[in-house]
């Protein structure tokens, strides 16, 4: 055998040996992939595709269902259909948003279970949307909506503001807080009155602690804290405050016997001008 067939052997044997370290590397590593990203995309998407199925059994088709809204100014006339096949409604939810996004809204009634309708007061002459939450006895629900009503070019000229029907007024010392309510005359289903130590957005959903009455209690990261529930339309209240140098803020949800919510604040606690 030459020299040059020495060397041709050689060349394709290093080269075969190299093919083979090469698909021998590529199987090793092949594990490695599979336990990083491999099984754990399926099992999340599992986990996903469970919870989309577990909300999908929560609600109920909308079916035949359907939500009308017609606005005359301040007011809008809310009427609603329902086809629940059969099931049972617990409660009805009535919500409004300026936006129309679902994340934006805000519950401005909760009525009987036999209610098909509602009348709802605008705040002002700006377009809003409606949908109104059907709440079973099995646990489950039905959203219908939204419904929208568009702007009133008439203006604000007519518009009267709700501060002005429901008069609040909160005026601190060092270690108390004086409240002082007086609403229009009408049947009250409960006058629940919260305190934080911030100006939050949506601080009825930031109340931590179950009981609406009492003191000491304390409230989530928000420091939302329940102070006293009521049904005296006109009154007052004495809170105690546990720092001088802290702000102190306070809503009142206002629930009337017809359903309809009012929500006053965040109103700050001030000391009386001398």
């Amino acid at each position: 055998m030459n020299i040059i067939t020495k060397k041709l052997i050689s060349i394709i044997t290093i080269l075969l040996a190299g093919v083979a370290f090469m698909a021998s590397c590529s199987k090793q590593s092949e594990p490695q992939v599979k336990k990083k990203g491999g099984a754990a995309p399926v099992v999340a998407k599992a986990d996903k595709v469970a919870k989309a199925k577990a909300m999908e059994a929560k609600m109920i088709p909308a079916g035949k269902s359907s939500l009308n809204a017609i606005r005359d100014g301040q007011n809008v006339t809310l009427s609603w259909q329902t086809d629940l096949a059969g099931a049972q409604i617990k409660s009805v939810q009535v919500l409004r948003s300026s936006t129309g996004m679902s994340n934006a809204r805000k519950g401005v009634a909760t009525l009987k279970p036999e209610a098909t309708n509602h009348k709802d007061i605008l705040p002002d002459e700006n377009a809003y949307w409606y949908w109104v939450k059907l709440n079973t006895t099995d646990g489950k629900s039905q959203t219908l909506g939204p419904a929208r009503v568009d702007i009133d070019k008439a203006g604000s000229s007519r518009y009267n503001k709700l501060e002005d029907k429901y008069k609040i007024s909160v005026i601190r010392t060092d270690d108390l807080a004086t409240l002082k309510w007086d609403f229009p005359e009408d049947e009250y289903e409960g006058i629940r009155i919260i305190r934080g130590p911030r100006p939050v957005t949506g601080a009825f959903t930031k109340v931590r602690t179950a009981a609406q009455t009492g003191q000491g209690k304390k409230g989530g990261s928000t420091g939302v804290t329940s102070v006293i529930t009521s049904k005296e339309r006109k009154s007052q209240y004495t809170d105690p405050l546990k720092n001088p140098n802290a702000e102190y803020w306070y809503w009142f949800r206002i629930t009337l016997k017809s359903g309809a919510i009012v929500d006053r604040g965040p109103i700050k606690a001030e000391y009386a001008r001398r």
